[in-house]
């Protein structure tokens, strides 16, 4: 018989370290939760989470602070987990949707209702649950180009919020009435704390002896009084009630002390 070759079995055994390795991580892959999907895989939600805006005014949102599509986003008061399948079960069980894709923190809906003409329409929502947060953003709007949904997509939506029993947001903005006297779809939200100057800096980022005098003081409410100095007289009566606070506090603890002793 031909003698062993050490080579031809350094060989065969490297082959069995390598079936032997592919075996076990194979194994170890099947043992793995499943992976969350990318954001590619979430609609048209971006990878810093934030929905585009709308396109058309048969659509809304709570990202896009335009006054005629914007809405509050919500407040969930369970878990994530539950939050999620209370969402899911809303929208199958009350409004009639079909959840088209989810994951632990995105829904995709789309909602079938007759239109004009007895014609088939077609709505799709999103939701995202904000990471480290327990709000929920929120877009939805109708399929095709232009047109109105006459409010259903909002309608739907609040229906959604009451029936979980969740809070809106406050949110408190300035808004700008382009009609003065009354709110319109043609107004425009701030802060003005937001706007930058001539150099790129907004208020919130100056020293305060850089902050003009009106976004320290002012009241964004269009309605509220113009913001005046305080006169002489006004600073004399603040300086003689801190005065009296401070000698009703001295003579207390002078009691004290005398108490004391």
């Amino acid at each position: 018989p031909k003698p062993f070759s050490r080579q031809k079995g350094s060989a065969q055994g490297s082959r069995r370290r390598a079936v032997l390795s592919h075996f076990l991580l194979a194994a170890s892959a099947a043992m793995l939760p499943p992976a969350r999907p990318a954001f590619a895989d979430r609609g048209s939600l971006g990878a810093d989470g934030l929905f585009p805006d709308c396109d058309s005014n048969a659509c809304v949102s709570s990202q896009d602070d335009r006054p005629q599509v914007w809405d509050p986003p919500w407040i969930f008061e369970d878990s994530l987990e539950e939050s999620v399948k209370s969402l899911k079960r809303v929208i199958t069980d009350r409004l009639g949707g079909t959840i088209e894709q989810s994951d632990d923190r995105y829904v995709r809906a789309r909602f079938e209702s007759r239109g004009l003409l007895n014609s088939v329409v077609v709505d799709d929502a999103e939701f995202f649950f904000a990471p480290n947060d327990t709000l929920v953003q929120f877009r939805a709007s109708r399929e095709g180009e232009g047109g109105s949904d006459f409010g259903e997509n909002r309608k739907r939506l609040e229906r959604a919020r009451l029936a979980l029993g969740w809070e809106q947001v406050p949110v408190l903005r300035n808004r700008r009435r382009a009609l003065v006297v009354v709110e319109s779809p043609f107004d425009t939200f701030g802060p003005s704390r937001n706007e930058r100057d001539e150099l790129g800096f907004t208020p919130g980022e100056m020293v305060p002896a850089e902050i003009p005098r009106r976004e320290i003081y002012g009241d964004l409410d269009p309605y509220a009084a113009r913001w005046q100095a305080p006169s002489l007289g006004m600073r004399q009566r603040r300086a003689a009630e801190l005065g009296k606070e401070l000698r009703q506090f001295w003579e207390q603890e002078s009691d004290d002390r005398v108490r004391s002793k």
